[in-house]
């Protein structure tokens, strides 16, 4: 029987987080667990984007931001998520990508939970060793005309195409990137730890880590909802 044939019950009012270094599967696992589960999964990167692209005063602050490289503050993250995020599609159940970032955007969205009246978010940390990680990552290349990516090789499948290695996969960068992954998820599975947190093999086949993924909700009572008292406490003002 197939994942998606024994998952028919989709967890209705779920938020479901993903946590894991880049090249630990996030996006390949989150994409088949929106289309097996029938949710919606939103990209932080292409909120910001749709939003920059808006004729209005945040819209063009956002497009200076993006268009210098300049960091967006969890100020305006957390803004462009509240005006996708509506009370309809989170009752819905969804699976966000790479949001939250920090414990701040956490405690933002654990508030934005609690106004509609939601349970804690389900986070699934997907656990790759940083040797694995830096082999996937140097390894990979891209079609410089189609864009597909492939896990080595010479030449694209779809055009012919010589492939060619990304500068931020050069094994100097990713080291540097890896570094910095630890460093701001310390905080975030901290925070989390305790919670509907589940950690997961991310070096096994991606189809046995789809599976683990599924078994995760399947006869699984929705979490409890975030106490009062914990709002309060790490409750997060957008200015």
């Amino acid at each position: 029987m197939s994942s998606s044939d024994r998952h028919t019950d989709r967890p209705r009012g779920r938020v479901i987080l993903f946590l894991g270094a880049p090249g630990s599967g996030k996006g390949t696992q989150s994409s088949r667990l929106s289309s097996t589960l029938g949710f919606p999964c939103l990209s932080t990167g292409e909120m910001l984007r749709s939003e920059a692209r808006r004729n209005t005063p945040a819209g063009f602050r956002l497009r200076r931001l993006l268009n210098c490289g300049a960091l967006v503050s969890d100020a305006m993250v957390c803004s462009v998520v509240r005006t996708t995020l509506t009370r309809d599609t989170l009752h819905a159940g969804i699976v966000l990508d790479g949001f939250p970032r920090t414990v701040q955007q956490a405690a933002w969205l654990d508030s934005l939970l609690a106004d509609f009246g939601l349970p804690v978010p389900t986070v699934l940390h997907l656990c790759v060793s940083r040797t694995e990680l830096l082999r996937r990552l140097t390894a990979r290349r891209y079609c410089a005309v189609c864009g597909a990516t492939y896990n080595g090789g010479l030449r694209c499948v779809n055009d012919g195409s010589a492939l060619i290695e990304r500068d931020d996969d050069a094994e100097n960068v990713v080291l540097r990137r890896l570094a910095e992954f630890d460093r701001m998820s310390a905080p975030m599975i901290d925070y989390y730890s305790g919670r509907d947190y589940h950690q997961i093999d991310g070096e096994k086949h991606p189809d046995a880590i789809a599976n683990n993924l599924l078994e995760i909700f399947e006869a699984k009572p929705l979490p409890r909802q975030v106490p009062d008292a914990a709002v309060l406490s790490t409750s997060y003002t957008i200015g």
